[in-house]
Formats: C-alpha cells, sequence, structure tokens
C-alpha cells in the first residue's frame, strides 16, 4: 500500500484524466509523457472547438433557414388582409404590384445570414483557439479595435457597399433567382451578399457588382411582364386582314391550357406602329406571369409567323430587298 500511495505521488502529472497520466500509466517515462501530454492536450482543444464551431454552424444554419421560412410564407387572417385593403395599406399594394416574393425572399435572407453567423462562429472559434495556446487576446482585441476606426476612414467605399446590401435586403428590391439589369451588367442573380451580388449574363459570363455601384436596378422578375411581339409586314400587305389574324391567334393562345394560367390579361392587338419603304410593323401586346414571359414571346411568335405565312401574308422568298447594279459608264452597251 505504501508504495502505491508512493508512485501515484510522483506521478508528475496533473490530477485528473489527462493526456500526460494516460502516457505516464504506458510508458512510465516522466519527460514523454509531459511533453506529449501537454501538446495532445492542445490538440484535443483544438479539434473540440473546432467540432463545436461545425456543430454550431449547422444548427444555426438549420434554425435560420427555418425561421426565414416561417416568417416570409406565414400570413395574417382573411379579415385583417381585407381590413388593410380597404385602408389602402402600403404594404398591400406593394404585394398586389409585385406579387409573392416569398420563396425568393427567403433564399436571399437565408444566404445573407447563415453567411454572417458562419463569420461570426468561426471568428470566435479562432479566438478560442489561441486562448487555448495562452496567447493574450487583449492586444488583439485592442488592435482590433484601432484598424476598425482606420478601416472605417479609409474604406469608404467598403462601407457603402455594406450598407447599400442592407437597404437592398430590406426594401426587397431583387433576389436570387430574379432577372435584373444593374446598368453595367445584365443577368440571373445567383448570389447575393452585403457587399457583392452575382449575376449570370446570358451567355454564361458572371458578373460581380458592387452594391454600393448599383445606382439603378431593373427587374424583369417581379410579379407580371408585359410581352410585345411586333410583326414585320410587307408594305404591299392587307393590315386588317393581319390583324384580324394576329387577333384570332392571340384569342387561341389565350384559350390554350398549356398557356391560360399564365396570361393574366386579354391580349392587345395595337395596330401598326411603325411604316417605312421596306415594311410595316404591327404590334400585339400580352400581359403574362414573370417566369414565363420570354416563353410566351417565343411561342405567340411562332404561331404568328405560321398562321401569316399560311394565309399568303408573308411570303420568305420574296420579302426583302432587290438589288440591280448600275451599268458602268465605260461599259459596252
Amino acid at each position: 500500500m505504501v508504495t502505491v500511495a508512493a508512485a501515484e505521488t510522483a506521478s508528475p502529472c496533473e490530477a485528473g484524466f489527462n493526456a500526460c497520466t494516460l502516457l505516464f500509466k504506458l510508458t512510465e517515462n516522466e519527460e514523454f509523457s509531459v511533453d506529449a501530454g501537454v501538446v495532445l492536450d492542445k490538440i484535443g482543444q483544438v479539434l473540440l472547438i473546432l467540432i463545436a464551431a461545425f456543430a454550431l454552424r449547422w444548427l444555426v444554419n438549420r434554425a435560420i433557414a427555418r425561421i426565414i421560412k416561417q416568417v416570409t410564407t406565414i400570413k395574417g387572417p382573411q379579415s385583417i388582409a381585407e381590413l388593410a385593403d380597404k385602408l389602402g395599406s402600403s404594404n398591400s399594394r406593394r404585394e398586389e404590384l409585385l406579387g409573392d416574393r416569398s420563396a425568393k425572399r427567403a433564399d436571399t435572407l437565408t444566404g445573407v445570414l447563415q453567411h454572417v453567423a458562419g463569420i461570426v462562429i468561426y471568428t470566435i472559434a479562432f479566438m478560442l483557439v489561441l486562448s487555448a495556446f495562452n496567447v493574450n487576446l487583449a492586444p488583439i482585441l485592442a488592435s482590433a479595435g484601432i484598424a476598425g476606426i482606420a478601416i472605417g476612414f479609409g474604406a469608404q467605399n467598403l462601407v457603402q457597399d455594406y450598407l447599400a446590401g442592407i437597404f437592398i435586403l430590406l426594401e426587397d428590391q431583387y433576389g436570387v433567382g430574379d432577372n435584373v439589369d444593374v446598368g453595367d451588367a445584365t443577368g440571373t442573380v445567383v448570389d447575393m451578399g452585403l457587399r457583392v451580388t452575382t449575376l449570370r449574363s446570358l451567355d454564361g459570363t458572371l458578373w460581380y457588382v458592387r452594391n454600393g455601384q448599383i445606382l439603378r436596378v431593373g427587374n424583369s422578375s417581379q410579379s407580371w411582364a408585359y410581352v410585345v411581339v411586333d410583326t414585320p409586314l410587307p408594305p404591299t400587305a392587307d393590315i386588317d386582314r393581319a390583324g384580324e389574324i394576329i387577333a384570332e391567334v392571340a384569342a387561341g393562345f389565350v384559350e390554350d391550357e398549356e398557356w391560360s394560367d399564365h396570361i393574366l390579361k386579354e391580349p392587345e392587338y395595337l395596330g401598326p406602329i411603325e411604316m417605312t419603304i421596306d415594311e410595316i410593323k404591327v404590334r400585339l401586346g400580352v400581359r403574362t406571369t414573370s417566369d414565363q414571359q420570354w416563353a410566351a414571346g417565343r411561342e405567340l411568335r411562332r404561331r404568328v409567323t405560321e398562321a401569316l405565312r399560311e394565309a399568303g401574308i408573308i411570303d420568305p422568298a420574296g420579302s426583302g430587298r432587290i438589288y440591280v447594279p448600275r451599268t458602268l459608264p465605260n461599259a459596252p452597251a
């Protein structure tokens, strides 16, 4: 009993379960147990911090996605909605104008909040890792405060980008999946952050646009769209007959079950809008849902072209100008 007590007292490790105690029991080497135990304890602390950070980020991301989805999809009772309409609420008018954008707004807010939460969690984890190696964090935090003040004065464009991104989110100007025109770039929003908006143009180019440099935004994906179909006709064509055919095609398009759900208003035949020596251009307009505006425009143009060709109003073989070369002055007769 005395020998066992003396052996336990002679252990160079701290009391409790740790790597040093385990190594000392296995090797009975004091120096190796102390040195290797310190290294293993630090590695274990770092791994534990990283695992906790990844697990916390996963839980926070799930919580953000669930909360944003519930907040953006839950609507008030019908009586309250009707009362708001009668009172002329600005929110009701905006919803009527822009339509239901809960899904796109939820995707945008979820992505931004998850990005911010990840930065906060990983920053705290990094500070905990430094503290595990006995690094004094007070000078680092003081330096970070001074650097923040310097950045606030020097990086005004960065602050402008972040403020613009916050207002874009709050005002719901656009979101992920919207087709927008921001001036220098046009395309589909594939990612949106507080500093940069990422667009994918029609030719596949990926544009990175700073939010602070966006002076105006044209959003083609909010609520409804007005599809304009301009049809060029020969100058000798019967305009009235062509108008009747185009109106019939538009009526058949509205009655088509495949497209009827996407038509919000009866098509409008506006008649001739432009006349030149080569052609007379007539216009047809129809209001559709924003997500099907391009497909509806292509289908309408195809149907109108086929109908006019069948009626003999458009003759592909005889369209266009015919250029006759002039006779050269010295050329033989």
